[in-house]
């Protein structure tokens, strides 16, 4: 599941074009983004069409929703790596 600022039409636009098959949930005005304190705070960490952005995120977490692990970069187009969490699924949730 991933969590954006695009709008729903921007996200289904995305979809399409990147043939993206995961649950992306739109949040704009980072209501949800800022609960969870994520919000990039970072001045040249956004295109200049954006306010502001999400820390880019990945987290791992157990059946009790316990997070077990997580990887983040300032960097707005960076993501993890998927060597990096296939390592961290099998070593969380072996």
């Amino acid at each position: 599941m991933a969590l954006c600022t695009d709008t729903p039409k921007q996200i289904q636009m995305g979809r399409s074009m990147h043939k993206l098959q995961a649950t992306i949930l739109s949040d704009p005005k980072l209501e949800v983004i800022d609960k969870l304190g994520l919000r990039n705070l970072g001045i040249n960490v956004r295109p200049p069409d954006r306010p502001a952005l999400p820390i880019p995120t990945t987290l791992l977490m157990n059946a009790e929703g316990k997070i077990v692990w997580m990887d983040q970069t300032d960097a707005y187009p960076q993501r993890s790596n998927p060597a990096i969490i296939r390592a961290a699924l099998e070593e969380n949730l072996a």
